[in-house]
């Protein structure tokens, strides 16, 4: 084991998990995992650290202040000059930062030095972008402005759900810490793209945001419902006094003219067990709901032409 293969982790989520993993066979070895509590849609949550940190032989942290002296005592008994991040929800303070010579490399999904924060692949499917970067920075005192290292584009097409997103950086994660933690090493000023603190800025988005206004168009329905579907809670609207969650749902142009109001069931397939509602400029063929915790086909459920969603 070299020197400068003795890392700390930093964060949480399945991306950092397995990228911890990845790099230990890949003759890494971590000396601690700074993790905290998980949001509800992270299938990794802290046990998952505290074991994998027992499995690895690293010390575990379970908190929100990295300010602490066992840690630091750690850093400068095995001269760790490098930590690695994911999906860390609080701000580290510079003098945290300085504590590494070659820096602490996060993983962040989105176009740098645009979408820079919160909720970015959410926001790149609803603002219809065709692509977004999984990448590999340096931390800042700043949110999201270090240089670039390394990253991968993911594509994003009419039929990308945030799922399918999140499921692909899983995978690209890992490999791509890789050659930042090579490059940062034996190339310190190195940058694929240059930080800068100029961007756009993107913040949370909340549960109620993922309601349904079937005034919009069906372009703007269609890539709501794919940025709010799983692991998310997923784009909703009411129906008859019930909160019905549409999880998948394709758009339909119309190719005869017609007259509904938005929101309105226009037809129901019980050959595709789906149901198609108007909307502004289009129908949407809903193909999978969920009602009172039930997941299923929306014929199932919908049984009338006179009804309307709210």
């Amino acid at each position: 084991m070299t020197y400068e293969k003795k890392l700390v982790a930093i964060g949480r989520s399945r991306f950092l998990y397995d990228s911890i993993k990845y790099l230990v066979g890949r003759g890494f070895q971590f000396k601690a995992i700074i993790t905290e509590e998980a949001y509800e849609e992270y299938d990794v949550k802290a046990q998952d650290f505290e074991a994998l940190a027992a499995e690895i032989g690293a010390t575990i942290f379970v908190t929100k202040n990295v300010m602490q002296e066992e840690l630091f005592n750690l850093l400068h008994e095995y001269g760790i000059r490098l930590a690695v991040s994911v999906n860390w929800k609080y701000t580290l303070p510079l003098d945290f930062l300085n504590r590494f010579e070659c820096g602490i490399l996060n993983f962040h999904l989105g176009n740098l030095p645009d979408y820079k924060g919160n909720a970015t692949v959410n926001w790149s499917i609803i603002n219809g972008e065709d692509h977004i970067y999984g990448n590999i920075h340096r931390m800042e005192a700043e949110l999201d402005v270090g240089d670039v290292l390394s990253r991968k584009s993911i594509p994003i097409t009419s039929e990308t759900y945030v799922g399918d997103i999140l499921k692909q950086a899983e995978k690209e994660a890992p490999a791509l810490f890789e050659i930042a933690i090579e490059t940062a090493m034996s190339q310190p000023g190195f940058y694929m793209v240059k930080g800068l603190k100029q961007g756009l800025r993107c913040y949370p988005r909340l549960p109620e945001d993922n309601q349904i206004n079937w005034q919009e168009s069906i372009e703007t329905i269609c890539r709501l419902i794919r940025a709010s579907s799983r692991p998310y809670q997923g784009a909703f609207s009411n129906l008859d006094g019930k909160k019905v969650i549409i999880w998948k749902a394709n758009k339909l142009i119309p190719t005869e003219k017609y007259l509904a109001i938005p929101g309105h069931v226009v037809a129901l397939n019980k050959d595709t067990n789906t149901v198609w509602v108007a909307c502004r400029d289009g129908f949407l063929e809903v193909l999978e709901i969920e009602v009172d915790g039930r997941v299923m086909a929306p014929f199932d459920y919908i049984k009338s032409i006179r009804t309307r969603f709210k």
